[in-house]
């Protein structure tokens, strides 16, 4: 009998019922945010029972629909603080930028590559300080950049081109560069070699 079961136990099963309909396709992100985070922070039984009382239990290697978006509810932050302090820090893959992001890169070196990255809409803010150390942001195609900053004996360098797609993500970057320099850059590109054979 479910009441039986130990709180933490119910706990558990009611998550894992959530992802598994979240990921077949049966509630969208912001609902399933919203009850997983009622489902982590009650002490109630029936609050448990409730989140899952319209659901379906979905048996084990049952296909899963594959929906952009929809494979990492990721939550984005309000703000966050990277700093290269005579250090090199490189952010890659698959991972969320904050909303306002504050980059110190003081005879360091900071680079953050966006090409695995599925910005939000909107703006996503960077504030940049470069003292004597270097920014490197990697863009892909249909990301806006909106760059504004201080050169000072620094160099301030955008390569990329605005994209054709309306209402795409911007960021909005902003700072100094002192004696430090800042380079927005589109993804490299791999080049194919032939082969050639001589008969």
């Amino acid at each position: 009998m479910l009441e039986k079961e130990p709180l933490e136990a119910y706990r558990k099963k009611t998550l894992h019922i959530l992802e598994e309909n979240f990921a077949h396709g049966m509630i969208d992100v912001d609902e399933y945010e919203k009850r997983v985070d009622i489902a982590l922070n009650t002490s109630i039984e029936a609050d448990l029972v409730r989140l899952t009382s319209d659901l379906t239990v979905i048996p084990e290697n049952s296909p899963k629909q594959e929906t952009p978006g929809r494979t990492a509810p990721v939550q984005q932050k309000q703000e966050d603080t990277i700093a290269g302090i005579l250090s090199s820090i490189h952010r890659r893959g698959e991972w969320m930028p904050a909303k306002k992001n504050r980059i110190l890169s003081l005879l360091g070196n900071v680079r953050l590559d966006f090409t695995k990255v599925k910005l939000p809409p909107g703006i996503t803010e960077i504030d940049f300080f470069c003292v004597m150390g270097s920014l490197d942001l990697v863009v892909p195609e249909g990301i806006k950049v909106d760059i504004s900053g201080l050169p000072v004996m620094g160099s301030i360098d955008n390569r990329i081109k605005d994209p054709l797609v309306p209402d795409c993500p911007v960021l909005k970057i902003r700072g100094l560069a002192l004696m430090g320099s800042v380079d927005v850059k589109p993804p490299r590109r791999r080049r194919g070699w032939s082969r050639r054979f001589r008969r």
